[in-house]
C-alpha cells in the first residue's frame, strides 16, 4: 500500500515556508503522495452544505483564505523531488477545460511526471456563481465533458473537440504531460453518481472517510462502496481490477478518543490505526491519504513526523 498526507492551501499551508515545510517533511518521512486542496474564491456568505461535515458547514469559511491548486501544485513540484502530486480534488468546472488541461499538463511536465488528477464535479455553488462557470446544476455533465477534453488533449497529435461544453480544433497541445497515456485521473466522491463516473471514466477511485449521506468510515462500509464501483463498472464494460483504489481518511489521526467514547477507524493508538490499515489493504485499497491537523505549522510537523514515524507500517 502507499501512504501520502493530505495538506491544506491556508492557514499555515497558506504561506511559501509552510507549504514547502509541510512537503518536504512528508517527503524525508518516506511518503509516497503528497494532496492538495482546491479552492480559488472564498464567497462571503455560503449556504450550500459542505459534504463532509455533521452540520454542514465548511471549515474554510472562518479562514477565508486559499491558494490557488494548480500555481500551488507547480510550487511543490519545485519544493520536492519524488513525492507523488495528488489534487485531492480539484473542482473539474472551476476552470475553463483548455487551460486546465495545459496547467495539468505543466504541472506533469514540471515535476517529472508525479502528478495524479483527483477530480470531482464541487459542491459549493456559490463559488461556482463568483467564478462565471457553466451552471452549478451543469456540473456533473461540465466535469464528464471536461475531462474527456483533458484525455484528447494530452493523447492526440491533432486534438479537436466539438461538445456540449467544449470546442477546440486547429490547435497544438504540446508539450505533452510525460506520463502516458496521461496522468491518472481518480474520481472523488461517494454517491452514486460519483461511483458511476468513476467506472465509467476514472483511472481509480479516491473516496474519504466522511461523507454523513455516504458514510464509508469502517471496513466494511468502504467494503459496500467497493462492490457498486464493481457493479458499476461491470455495466459499463470495465474490468474493475483496472480501477486503482484510493482512500482519504480526512478525520486527523491525532484526533481525540472521548472518555468512554467509541473510536473511529483510523484514529487512537499506532496500532489500533495499523490493525485498521490492513483491514483495508484486504478490501482492496492501495493508496491511503491521511491528515494531520493543526493551527500551528509545528504542530503540524509534530504529526507529520508521528504518522511517518511511530503509525505506518514499516514496511511500506
Amino acid at each position: 500500500m502507499r501512504f501520502g498526507l493530505m495538506i491544506m492551501a491556508r492557514g499555515p499551508g497558506g504561506n511559501g515556508p509552510g507549504l514547502s515545510a509541510m512537503a518536504r517533511a512528508a517527503e524525508a518521512g518516506g511518503l509516497d503522495l503528497l494532496a492538495f486542496n482546491d479552492h480559488v474564491i472564498v464567497p462571503g456568505d455560503i449556504t450550500s452544505k459542505y459534504p463532509y461535515s455533521n452540520d454542514g458547514a465548511w471549515p474554510g469559511a472562518a479562514v477565508g483564505e486559499c491558494l490557488e491548486m494548480l500555481t500551488a501544485a507547480s510550487f511543490l513540484a519545485a519544493a520536492t523531488e519524488t513525492i507523488g502530486l495528488l489534487t485531492s480534488v480539484m473542482v473539474v468546472p472551476h476552470r475553463p477545460a483548455v487551460l486546465a488541461a495545459k496547467m495539468l499538463a505543466t504541472v506533469d511536465v514540471l515535476s517529472g511526471g508525479r502528478l495524479i488528477v483527483g477530480a470531482g464535479a464541487g459542491w459549493m455553488r456559490e463559488e461556482l456563481e463568483a467564478l462565471g462557470v457553466p451552471p452549478f446544476a451543469d456540473r456533473g455533465r461540465v466535469t464528464d465533458e471536461y475531462i474527456q477534453a483533458f484525455k484528447t488533449l494530452w493523447t492526440e497529435d491533432a486534438p479537436a473537440m466539438a461538445g456540449e461544453f467544449v470546442s477546440f480544433d486547429n490547435v497544438v497541445f504540446e508539450p505533452k504531460p510525460v506520463q502516458k497515456p496521461h496522468p491518472p485521473i481518480w474520481i472523488g466522491g461517494e454517491s452514486g453518481p460519483a461511483i458511476r463516473r468513476a467506472a465509467h471514466i476514472g483511472d481509480g477511485w479516491y473516496p474519504s472517510n466522511h461523507n454523513p449521506a455516504n458514510l464509508l468510515d469502517s471496513p466494511s462500509r468502504y467494503a459496500q462502496g467497493a462492490v457498486q464501483l464493481d457493479m458499476a463498472a461491470e455495466k459499463a464494460g470495465r474490468d474493475p481490477g483496472q480501477i486503482h483504489r484510493a482512500y482519504l481518511a480526512f478525520r486527523p489521526i491525532n484526533m481525540k478518543v472521548p472518555e468512554g467514547g467509541q473510536r473511529h477507524a483510523l484514529t487512537g493508538s499506532p496500532e489500533a490505526i495499523r490493525d485498521d490499515i490492513g483491514q483495508f489493504a484486504e478490501l482492496g485499497v492501495e493508496t491511503m491519504v491521511f491528515f494531520v491537523a493543526g493551527a500551528e505549522l509545528n504542530e503540524i510537523l509534530d504529526g507529520i513526523a508521528k504518522l511517518t514515524g511511530d503509525i505506518l507500517p514499516k514496511s511500506s
